[in-house]
């Protein structure tokens, strides 16, 4: 069993006045690093389900994380997650790590199909133990391994997030009554903030359909395209535009 580090320098100090944000600072820690946990796996709901019941070993291969609990901590809208769930967590994470190391296939999988190139969580390069997580949950750490407050996409969310944002602003350019071919150039040029030839060329295509953002130019693009899907009477912030996208 890997040692968890217990440092209390790195713990976030308590106080009545920031026990609340404090908290709803936890919540957005560990849906960063739940998601990016998840994502760079590659695992769909499904999957992560499946893998998490055969680490716990239960009779019947009964499970104690479910697709539900997942989503809700991907979006941060789990907020009392009970203990079973973050044991599920631990172990699988324990697991993947051992894989990582010892190439031991996970406990009840006959194959490294889902995990064979694994992203594992650490902590001071260590699996850290089940009080980590209920630790970075309610803000009370901040993991060190990972920078958990630098947005992160996959390709395949850049993608998807790219196609469903084209889709969005070509829904409120209808709703405002303007076409797609004849005024978009206005549009972009009204609301877009930037005025670079290759971005503008490329947003436009993103809305009509021709082109995705990589994972890079989405993250550059985030705040843009936010201003642009605001000044059209979309979401008004990053986080709800996102969770638009993520639907």
């Amino acid at each position: 069993m890997p040692s968890s580090v217990t440092d209390s320098s790195s713990l976030a100090p308590l106080g009545p006045k920031t026990l609340r944000t404090q908290f709803d600072s936890g919540v957005r820690n560990f849906a960063h690093l739940f998601t990016r946990w998840m994502d760079t796996n590659a695992w769909s709901h499904p999957v992560m389900v499946n893998l998490a019941a055969c680490c716990l070993e239960l009779p019947g291969k009964k499970g104690w994380l479910h697709s539900s609990q997942i989503s809700g901590l991907r979006h941060g809208t789990l907020l009392s997650p009970g203990p079973r769930t973050f044991m599920a967590i631990e172990r699988l994470n324990y697991y993947l790590h051992r894989y990582a190391v010892d190439k031991k296939l996970i406990p009840g999988t006959s194959s490294s199909n889902f995990y064979s190139e694994p992203f594992v969580i650490t902590e001071d390069g260590a699996p850290p133990l089940l009080g980590w997580w209920v630790e970075v949950f309610c803000g009370a750490r901040v993991p060190k391994d990972i920078d958990v407050t630098e947005r992160f996409f996959t390709e395949d969310q850049a993608a998807e997030m790219s196609t469903s944002w084209g889709k969005l602003i070509r829904r409120l350019l209808i709703e405002a009554e303007l076409d797609l071919i004849e005024e978009l150039g206005r549009v972009l040029r009204s609301h877009y903030p930037v005025r670079e030839p290759d971005r503008l060329e490329t947003i436009a295509a993103v809305i009509q359909n021709r082109a995705r953002w990589t994972p890079e130019q989405l993250l550059i693009e985030l705040p843009a395209i936010t201003a642009l899907t605001a000044a059209m009477g979309g979401p008004t912030t990053e986080e709800a535009l996102l969770e638009t996208l993520s639907a």
